[in-house]
Order: C-alpha cells, then sequence, then structure tokens
C-alpha cells in the first residue's frame, strides 16, 4: 500500500466586496422611505454628518401635504362629535352615563363590536335597556354609526320614502353578497326586479357610506401617500427626468464638528474621529450614486420606451434588464437593484419602475404581459368577458404562451376584477 500527499493548485476568480460596496449596493435598492429612515440613523449615530438646509424645506412640504391629507379629518374625533350631540338631548345624569359608555365602547370605524348584552352587563343595566340605548344612538350624525355590520350600516342610512330608498332597502335587506359578485340575474329572480330596477338600486346603495367614521379621523394612519421617485415630463419635443427628493433630507459634513479633527490630533479622541469622518464621507458618496445611478437608468429607460410616453399603455416595448445594463455598461444586477421599489410618474400615471421590465416567455421573447393583458380587457365585449383561459388563448395566438393561471396572478396583480364582476347586464 502506497501512502503520499497530492498538492495542487487551481486557479478562481472570486469578487470580494469591500464594506464601501456592500454599503452602496445596499442604498442603491432602497426607496425612498427606507433611505429617510437609513439617514435618519445613520446622523444620529455619526457626529461627523448633519443635515442640509434643505431639512426644514422637507418638513415643510411634509407637512403641507399631510395638512392636506387630513383636511376632512381635522375637526374632531368621532367620538368626541358623538359626545358632542349627547350633551344637548337632556338627558339624565344616569342615561347620559350609559350612552357616554356605549360611545367609548364604539370603534373608530363608527361599528359597535361589542355584543350588548356584554356591555350592558358590565354597566349594571338590562338587555332591554342596553338595546334602547344603542337605538337612541343610532339616530346620531352621521348616519350608519352603531351599526354593527354592514348590511345594518347600510339600512340606517335608507330611512327614505321614496321609490329608489324602497328598492335599496330590499336589495340591501338581503342581497348583500349577491351585489357583491354582480350576480343581476339572481336578484332580479329573487326580487322581481328588472335589470334597470335592480341596476339603479344597486347603484343608490354605492352611494352610502360604509364607514361612518371615515371623515372623523378613522384611516389617517393608512392614508399612506405613493411618492414616486422619479418624474418623466416632456418639456418641448423632448423628455426631462427629475429625481423627487422632497421626502429625502439633504445631508453635509457637519461644520460644527469637523474642526474637533485639528484640535485632537494626535488625541485618542483623533482615531474615534476619523474614522467617523470617513464613515461619514463614504455614506455621503454612496447616497449620491444611487441618484447618479437612478437616473441613468430612468433616462435609458425613457429612451426605449418614447413611445409608451408619448401614446400610453398600449405601445410599451419589450424590454429587459439586460438591454438597460448593456447600454449603460452597467451589470444586471445593478439595474435590477436600481428600479427596487421605485416608482416612476409620468402623464399616464404612477408607476413601479419593474412594470417597464418584460416577462420572458418559454421562446425567449420578451413581452409584456400585464401590458396585453390590460389592451384584451380593455378592448373586451363587456357584456360577454373573457375568462382568464380565453385571454391565455388570445395571448397564446399572439404568441405570448402563457397558462390561465398565470393570467389570473398578472389580472389580479393590475386589480382587475374576474369575469364576472366586469361583467355588464345593460
Amino acid at each position: 500500500m502506497q501512502i503520499g500527499m497530492d498538492v495542487s493548485f487551481s486557479q478562481r476568480q472570486q469578487l470580494i466586496l469591500t464594506p464601501q460596496m456592500e454599503q452602496a449596493l445596499h442604498i442603491l435598492q432602497m426607496g425612498a422611505e427606507e433611505l429617510n429612515q437609513c439617514i435618519e440613523e445613520e446622523v444620529l449615530s455619526n457626529p461627523m454628518l448633519e443635515y442640509g438646509k434643505k431639512r426644514g424645506e422637507v418638513r415643510a412640504y411634509q407637512s403641507y401635504v399631510n395638512a392636506l391629507a387630513d383636511e376632512k379629518s381635522s375637526g374632531p374625533g368621532l367620538k368626541e362629535y358623538l359626545k358632542m350631540q349627547l350633551i344637548t338631548k337632556g338627558l339624565s345624569p344616569r342615561e347620559q352615563g350609559i350612552a357616554d359608555f356605549f360611545i367609548e365602547c364604539m370603534e373608530e370605524s363608527g361599528y359597535l363590536k361589542i355584543d350588548v348584552g356584554e356591555i350592558s352587563q358590565r354597566i349594571g343595566i338590562s338587555k332591554e335597556e342596553g338595546e334602547k340605548t344603542l337605538g337612541f344612538l343610532q339616530g346620531f350624525d352621521p348616519p350608519g354609526v352603531f351599526a354593527r355590520d354592514l348590511r345594518e350600516c347600510l339600512l340606517l342610512q335608507l330611512t327614505g320614502k321614496d321609490e329608489n330608498t324602497k328598492k335599496a332597502r330590499l336589495l340591501a335587506e338581503g342581497h348583500l353578497m349577491d351585489i357583491a359578485k354582480n350576480k343581476l340575474p339572481k336578484i332580479c329572480r329573487e326580487t322581481g326586479f328588472s335589470l334597470e330596477e335592480a341596476a339603479e338600486g344597486i347603484a343608490y346603495i354605492k352611494k352610502m357610506e360604509p364607514v361612518p367614521g371615515r371623515g372623523y379621523g378613522y384611516g389617517r394612519e393608512r392614508n399612506l401617500f405613493l411618492y414616486p421617485d422619479v418624474t418623466v415630463k416632456k418639456q418641448g419635443e423632448n423628455y426631462r427626468i427629475f429625481l423627487n427628493k422632497e421626502k429625502i433630507p439633504s445631508l453635509e459634513l457637519s461644520r460644527e464638528n469637523l474642526p474637533l479633527l485639528t484640535q485632537f490630533q494626535g488625541k485618542e479622541e483623533s482615531g474615534y474621529l476619523k474614522e467617523q469622518y470617513n464613515r461619514a464621507k463614504m455614506f455621503l458618496k454612496n447616497v449620491g450614486k444611487r441618484e447618479e445611478t437612478l437616473f441613468a437608468v430612468t433616462e435609458a429607460l425613457v429612451e426605449r420606451q418614447e413611445e409608451f410616453f408619448e401614446k400610453g399603455r398600449g405601445y410599451l416595448r419589450p424590454m429587459n434588464l439586460m438591454d438597460i445594463a448593456q447600454g449603460l455598461n452597467m451589470h444586471e444586477s445593478t439595474v435590477s437593484r436600481a428600479v427596487k421599489d421605485k416608482y416612476l410618474e409620468c402623464r399616464w400615471g404612477v408607476f413601479e419602475m419593474k412594470y417597464f421590465f418584460s416577462y420572458k416567455g418559454p421562446e425567449g421573447a420578451f413581452c409584456n404581459v400585464k401590458g396585453r393583458i390590460q389592451e384584451i380587457i380593455d378592448g373586451e365585449d363587456k357584456k360577454k368577458p373573457l375568462s382568464d383561459a380565453g385571454i391565455a388563448k388570445i395571448l397564446s395566438e399572439q404568441g405570448d404562451c402563457i397558462s390561465r393561471r398565470t393570467v389570473a396572478k398578472y389580472r389580479e396583480q393590475l386589480q382587475i376584477p374576474n369575469t364576472q364582476m366586469r361583467k355588464s347586464f345593460l
């Protein structure tokens, strides 16, 4: 038996990322919200960084936008508004105390989700008195308040005696699920309404407010604004690109702490300050690099998709990440990071930047399937809307071979209702 050692060498290429490169890639793929948070954390932890002069302007802009968002709900909250009404009703202290407790049990949406019997038990009154109190409070403004479900909320608002209100009330009492599923023929069979009468009643219901607390602050925290990272505007014969920096604070090296570098030179603190100084410069450079890369990628995108920006969704050209990467002499992954979580605004609306990059079919041909699905549905007969399988068949005939399930997934991403919900009976 022979025992020995065999030593061999091989060469291979391996990309080793420096801390600066890692940070640059991380910042590049951040959306505006995430970058804003990252900047705040960096300013708090690094004495060599501070907000620039535009910091105040950014906050003023934010306050202005928030003021617009909250304009409808700048008055008292719903509970405060109800208590203001309660004071004018001339109730005894006991009655007012019971009503006040019911108001506190109500959700900000205006609905009462706690059982009346449970509330009554808590405050030591009979269920009958609790029901009486609830009926009394359901007469308060806004209409629909203190409803226990959607059906009751609508019925509380449908109190008129005219024919339209009567039709709508009948539909709300027993056909809400059928309305939600657009089952007009079934509704007509069960109510004896004609298609026109059913459609009129449904239209009347849709004018009602399903969330009574909406105008009194409810949902304020849900008012999330979609801030585009980039805006594309036509000026003259050309398109101009604007990076929207309103939500991103400007940064600069701290003018107050920079002199400390020389003041503590040769002392123990000097090493820490130099480290923070270099870190601050690297951070500023990488934030600037993000802007440069985003601008360059957008510029290349607009150049390739000029027909879309000129004429609309139906004119989106097949395009993939590699098309942009090669034109800019970038790696495909860099382009992917640059468009991640970014939004572009143009005359046709606000689009996620990934929208402009195509689906790759089995044949290798690139096509924007979502755009084609939208186009096909826009042109369909609304009395006989296409099924997902039907759309898949049309796409297949046009050379875009995808499954019915993929069509359904893309349709849902485009927020397009299903076949039944798109059907028009008139």
